[in-house]
């Protein structure tokens, strides 16, 4: 916490997954302890697959995992459901996040590997694939609704809309499970029937699994490096979609004050219920949604500085540090949109920490896992009676966050300068 500016469940999260290492007697010897859903599930399938930083000789970081795939990324999206009286915000901050197949088959592809994707309609076909492709000790990526795994404890709600992947290590007939990673310190045994459920549960990921075979070599440093941060910056600077670039920074910080917008968040999400949907949601997909706390932020930072010192380049380094802070930026602003000085949005915020810190732990604290949903949901309601803030607060509230959003789009257009003029 006092080196990065974390919270203490992030900082928490990368020491754990730093040190964690798996043995060669384990049940699952290639599961490590993770913070970014993909990058986590990759790195298990990559250890198996033979792949090494030649720098080291041990396992790829899930830090550099991340950086070779793409690194950070960007979208902003909100919406309004008259019917239900309901406003939504989403932030995202992982390159292609909205395509974990795309982002792994790019990734795979730059390490010289094909990967193995099996997709079926029905159960018993999903699990004799499943059981195929783990043959050889294998791990296999696995797409799912994370709502339906037991130890998520999700409520009930978010059935069809929790999309995961995870690193399923193996089954064990004999106990009738299967043995998951999924972020959590140690592998979490799953019920082979919730998991058949899970993977079937979002139609269109077709009970889709991924593999990949030994490795013949692991490809230069340097070179995937390099093609992970061009990846990066090519995303963020040229796609189509204003909402996937830099851009979509800018206009949200323009949206949450002073606009006239149908968008502004003033008439998405006024004082009440959805402004509560809309601040809580910030600190949710900023902190605590598999991002590894700031918006991906100090994964990056840690990647480049990671190859920087590999690679022997001060430069990239220098990126590293700019990266750092501008985690610790994002970890502020998640902060301050449930300020400390409101004690009902401040106690939001401490139960969206003490739910994350607990499904580290995996299946042991499911319990404690529940009785943070449900806590929330009565903050929810009780809040929906009476919100803290008033009008004026509320304007004061959006016109800070507007503030440090705005300089958040600016250290990232600075950022990302440093990282084209080292290409």
């Amino acid at each position: 916490m006092g080196k990065t500016g974390e919270s203490y469940t992030t900082a928490r999260r990368q020491i754990i997954r730093q040190v964690a290492q798996p043995s060669e007697t384990s049940r699952a010897p290639h599961h490590f302890p993770g913070s970014i859903p993909a990058a986590a599930a990759l790195r298990a399938l990559l250890s198996q697959a033979g792949i090494r930083n030649p720098h080291t000789g041990a396992p790829l970081s899930e830090a550099m995992v991340f950086g070779i795939a793409g690194g950070i990324g960007a979208g902003v999206f909100a919406f309004y459901y008259p019917k239900e009286d309901f406003s939504s915000f989403f932030i995202a901050g992982r390159h292609l996040w909205q395509d974990d197949l795309g982002w792994t088959r790019q990734a795979l592809a730059r390490l010289g590997l094909t990967p193995v994707v099996k997709e079926s309609a029905g159960v018993k076909p999903g699990e004799r694939q499943l059981r195929e492709l783990l043959e050889g000790g294998r791990p296999v990526m696995a797409w799912l609704d994370a709502a339906e795994l037991p130890h998520r404890a999700m409520p009930a709600m978010f059935s069809g809309g929790a999309y995961h992947v995870v690193a399923v290590h193996g089954v064990d007939d004999a106990a009738a499970t299967a043995l998951v990673g999924d972020l959590a310190d140690d592998p979490v045994p799953v019920p082979l029937t919730d998991l058949a459920r899970a993977r079937g549960r979002i139609k269109k990921f077709k009970n889709r699994l991924l593999a990949v075979d030994r490795a013949p070599g692991s490809p230069d440093l340097a070179t995937l490096v390099q093609s992970g941060i061009r990846d990066c910056i090519d995303a963020l600077t040229t796609c189509k979609m204003k909402n996937f670039r830099l851009d979509a920074f800018a206009n949200w910080a323009e949206r949450l004050d002073g606009s006239k917008a149908a968008d502004s968040w003033e008439k998405m999400f006024p004082p009440g219920h959805r402004l509560y949907q809309g601040l809580w949601s910030m600190t949710e997909y900023i902190e605590y949604y598999g991002t590894g706390g700031g918006l991906f932020r100090p994964m990056f930072a840690e990647f480049l500085e990671e190859a920087g010192t590999a690679l022997s380049d001060p430069a990239l380094k220098t990126a590293a540090a700019r990266y750092a802070e501008l985690g610790r930026g994002w970890t502020a602003l998640a902060e301050a949109a449930l300020p400390a000085q409101v004690p009902e949005l401040a106690e939001t915020r401490a139960l969206l920490a003490r739910r994350s810190e607990h499904r580290a732990e995996g299946a042991g604290a499911s319990a404690e896992v529940a009785a943070c949903w449900k806590a929330l949901d009565e903050q929810a309601q009780r809040l929906k009676r009476k919100f803290p803030l008033d009008a004026a607060a509320s304007t004061d509230l959006r016109r800070d966050l507007k503030q440090r959003v705005t300089g958040l789009h600016a250290g990232e257009v600075e950022a990302l300068d440093i990282l084209r003029r080292w290409l």
